[in-house]
């Protein structure tokens, strides 16, 4: 048997990791085996870590008791098929383990891509289970395979989170704040809202309102310590992307009836979790944002492909805006997981990107700059 490797998380102690080796069963009939070339580690991962058990994210790629492998997006080549509708060496799309491998049971296919109907996803949302054929007539031109891994993703729960708050006609708020403002998903959703007439205001720590203010996407750019400055008789959306329960219920507790919308989408401030019942606090009820349910509305209104299109013209102008602000570093898998990881844990630098490419992806980059 061959062997491959898991980069795995203590469910307990998203602090705590191992890098395990293990043997990779035999193909059987109809399935797939993915090598996988390269993905992204972003907060967004530490939040499917915090949010494992409430939305199912240990489900997708099961492992040892005790243990869970955290989903990241990445772009893998088919290693073996037993799959006629599957060619060898082919490049897909999706969602992936910190591993070496995986293996699939692709259903749906079609000439952009497939669904995985391994049995351990059938009872998770059908969004993550789609795998997209890497090719530049399907959207992904080689130059931006890390803008691919890194931002898509995010951008993509930006660009629905946007689409829900026009589809609410903004629950007729004057402003909307954003916490974690320095973070990939809300200065993307920033870029999309500022299409709107809504006041739009980044919610940060003071060590990054430096860069915050230099995207200069937001209205106004104020700390934490400063949320009890703001005009507290405005209504108010608050997009929660931090997660920190102390925050949450300062802005709370400041806007009351006027918070006419409270929306959780991520928990970058993943250790901050302690604080009052957000059940319990005055203004709207905080709710958390599931973007698979929107997409699936709009792709019912709106039908895939114009919903695609919509989203493509949008990620093309983001692209041009972030390359701006942001740097892209590769490294090394299996080798640096842990170390990336680590400042995801501690808190990124906002004005870099991490994208972990396997030794014959880092090779084959290297060969091509040199030629």
């Amino acid at each position: 048997m061959t062997t491959t490797f898991n980069f795995i998380v203590n469910k307990s102690n998203l602090a705590e990791t191992e890098l395990e080796t293990v043997e990779l069963p035999n193909l059987q009939q109809g399935e797939v085996l993915f090598e996988i070339n390269r993905f992204a580690l972003t907060s967004n991962n530490v939040t499917y870590g915090v949010a494992g058990d409430m939305l199912g994210y240990w489900k997708f790629f099961p492992c040892k008791e005790g243990w869970g492998r955290i989903p990241v997006w990445g772009i893998a080549k088919v290693k073996s098929s037993k799959c006629e509708d599957i060619v060898n060496d082919t490049l897909y799309y999706g969602y992936f383990p910190m591993s070496e491998h995986l293996i699939v049971s692709p259903t749906k296919i079609g000439k952009h891509g497939f669904s995985d109907a391994a049995e351990c996803r059938q009872s998770l949302s059908p969004v993550y289970n789609q795998y997209s054929l890497v090719t530049e007539q399907n959207g992904f031109h080689p130059s931006q395979y890390n803008h691919q891994i890194i931002y898509r993703p995010l951008f993509t729960t930006s660009f629905i989170l946007d689409d829900l708050m026009m589809d609410h006609n903004y629950f007729g708020a004057d402003q909307i704040i954003l916490s974690s403002a320095s973070s990939k998903t809300a200065f993307g959703t920033a870029f999309q809202l500022s299409n709107s007439d809504k006041k739009v205001i980044g919610l940060t720590s003071e060590s990054n309102r430096e860069f915050v203010n230099s995207l200069g996407i937001y209205d106004q750019v104020i700390s934490y310590e400063e949320i009890e400055s703001l005009d507290k008789n405005l209504k108010t959306v608050y997009i929660d992307m931090s997660g920190n329960r102390a925050v949450l219920g300062t802005v709370h507790h400041h806007f009351e009836d006027n918070l006419v919308n409270s929306c959780g989408v991520g928990i970058t401030h993943w250790d901050a979790l302690d604080g009052e019942d957000p059940k319990s606090l005055p203004g709207a009820r905080p709710t958390m944002f599931f973007a698979p349910t929107q997409i699936q509305k709009r792709s019912s209104e709106w039908g895939p492909e114009a919903l695609q299109a919509k989203l493509a013209l949008a990620w093309n102008k983001f692209v041009s805006f972030v390359d701006n602000h942001v740097q892209l570093e590769e490294s090394k898998a299996p080798e640096t997981i842990g170390d990336i990881y680590k400042i995801m844990i501690e808190g990124p630098s906002p004005n870099k990107g991490y994208a972990l490419l396997s030794a014959n992806e880092m090779s084959t980059n290297e060969i091509t700059r040199e030629s």
